[in-house]
């Protein structure tokens, strides 16, 4: 034990902690166990979790419920902050779960009325706690439910939420919440959905491999209510746990009384024994006989065959395809594309998450270049079109697969046009570079310099510039694009208009200075004369589009059915 009295408080066991230490201790002055929770050295320094737990005790030390969890104290020892909390004996719903302590639907259900409730009663104070979850509901060896950690919860004149920062634990936040818009009383109707589902079906309702498959999933797919089924929820129930994880949250429950009262006609209705209607709330839907799904089937496909007969034209049409039973021809795009100036490589059709916000956009298909336009092409189209190469435009052997660099956007614009390509807009080099779960970097979500042709790769000392055009097959984006981390930032045909301060930065690098009424379009990728970007997928860099460098090159896309050089 690392301390042994604080004031009145005589500690008798260290239980466990982090950022701050927690101890069963006995109040000496009236003989009452309590539970003192104290911050630690680390906690200190670290300025976000000293604002979580004043946060903790300035918000639940105002709140008397039966089912949160009591505040006695807070105050500070030799300039650390303490709180003194109720000492509980049992188990958190999370452990409740995995250990099966709740094997029927009577004792999940009180659990949820009293949970419930204690949320009504925080809403009717103005906090939102915004971290609902099992790890956060305690359950008394008698049964009695309480909530706990306050650590996050939002009240309506005081938020330690900043700007580009995300509060809260993935599997149970609101979409609201993963794109930190508009996050109010709603996002704990969510959180209060997916707590039902696991405790109904010991299981989380979205499995993913990391926090932004998660995030990706939150956003865009529904609810599967078919283990809740198969688990003989209630049907009532089920209905309730759709409902509460609505993507809109206009359309889930006014609020927690709307949601109580659903629970206890449940729970009044199984603790009556009618057994006629207790068999009628659990019982899944009919299901149609095979028999008849067959006829169905059969008759269905009937009718797209006379379509087909009737709508389809006569002959082969070229390109590959897929037959289906119906007898209707679907195309399949190739996952590559051979063209003069290297191979492409097929970005599919479908949403994808944009931007630092994560939002959900949609985007057609279309080809990309797999690799940055190399100096061996680049003298091809010069040669061709009797375009001027870059000045100090390396002509060596040794040269010929590196990045073209110094080039304008208008030099790799009339390359595109040239190889019958265009400079991709900034929605498609995103998700050339994020694939549709919201990558941060092309090869995943960690910071790995070592990935990368970057300055800060301690494999790559004394960079001088660029290393040839995917050299580094391992950072590939889940679009086999290579090379949109470093080596050289890349060219995309996203207008931007500048502010004063940065025509005034660049004017100095520029001769004749540029003005605000140029072309501005942006830069993305980072280059190997700086350190990998953090993000490096989202962030952008707006210049003059008549700006040169030596670590800025381009790619190129084209239109799913137009045919490149």
């Amino acid at each position: 034990m690392q301390q042994q009295q604080l004031g009145k408080y005589k500690f008798e066991q260290f239980l466990g902690g982090g950022m701050s230490h927690v101890y069963k201790a006995r109040d000496t002055l009236i003989n009452r166990i309590v539970v003192v929770k104290i911050l630690t050295d680390s906690g200190m320094h670290d300025e976000d979790t000293k604002k979580r737990f004043l946060r903790e005790a300035q918000t639940a030390g105002a709140i008397s419920h039966e089912n949160i969890i009591r505040v006695y104290d807070f105050g500070e020892h030799e300039g650390r902050p303490y709180l003194v909390m109720e000492y509980l004996q049992g188990n958190d719903l999370r452990a409740a779960i995995q250990q099966s302590q709740l094997p029927g639907v009577l004792e999940k259900l009180r659990v949820l009325v009293q949970l419930a409730r204690a949320m009504k009663h925080i809403h009717g104070l103005g906090i939102i706690h915004r971290d609902l979850k099992p790890d956060n509901v305690f359950m008394s060896e008698a049964g009695n439910v309480k909530l706990m950690d306050f650590g996050i919860a939002k009240t309506k004149d005081l938020s330690i939420t900043r700007t580009g920062y995300t509060l809260g634990t993935p599997y149970y936040m609101a979409p609201e919440q993963v794109t930190s818009k508009d996050v109010g009383d709603k996002a704990d109707v969510y959180s209060f959905g997916i707590v039902m589902f696991e405790l109904f079906t010991g299981t989380k309702p979205f499995k993913a491999e990391n926090v932004h498959e998660v995030f990706f999933k939150i956003l865009n797919e529904p609810l599967d209510p078919a283990p809740l089924i198969e688990a003989q929820v209630p049907t009532a129930i089920v209905e309730l746990v759709k409902h509460c994880t609505e993507k809109d949250q206009t359309k889930r429950p006014e609020n927690f009384d709307a949601i109580i009262r659903e629970l206890e006609a449940v729970l009044k209705t199984m603790e009556t024994g009618d057994v006629d209607t207790i068999t009628k709330l659990t019982k899944p839907k009919q299901k149609i006989p095979k028999v008849a799904l067959i006829a169905a089937a059969i008759a269905a496909g009937l009718i797209i065959l006379l379509l087909a007969v009737n709508l389809i034209p006569r002959g082969n049409s070229g390109g590959p395809e897929k037959k289906q039973d119906s007898g209707v021809a679907i195309v399949e795009l190739p996952a590559r594309l051979q063209s003069a100036t290297g191979e492409m490589v097929l970005v599919k059709e479908g949403d994808f998450l944009f931007g630092e916000a994560n939002e959900k956009r949609a985007q057609k298909a279309f080809y990309v270049d797999k690799l940055e336009v190399s100096n061996e092409i680049y003298k091809k189209f010069s040669l061709e079109r009797g375009w001027p190469l870059p000045e100090t435009f390396p002509d060596d052997d040794d040269s010929k697969k590196l990045p073209v660099v110094n080039v304008s956007f208008t030099d790799a614009r009339e390359f595109a046009t040239w190889a019958g390509k265009r400079i991709p807009y900034a929605v498609e080099w995103e998700k050339s570079a994020r694939g549709n779960m919201g990558r941060t970097y092309p090869w995943g979500y960690e910071h790995l310099p070592t990935m990368a042709v970057v300055a800060d790769n301690p494999d790559l000392k004394a960079l001088k510039g660029p290393k040839p055009v995917g050299s580094f097959a391992d950072s590939r984006s889940p679009y086999e694009v290579l090379d949109m981390a470093g080596n050289v930032f890349e060219w995309v045909d996203e207008r931007v208009n500048p502010t004063p301060s940065l025509v005034k930065s660049m004017a100095g690098l520029m001769k004749p200075p540029p003005t605000e009424k140029d072309l501005w379009v942006q830069i993305r990728g980072g280059s190997y004369y700086r350190p990998l970007l953090v993000n490096v997928n989202v962030q952008a860099g707006s210049i003059p589009a008549a700006y040169k460098s030596a670590d800025i090159g381009f790619r190129c896309v084209v239109d799913v059915g137009v045919k490149p050089k």
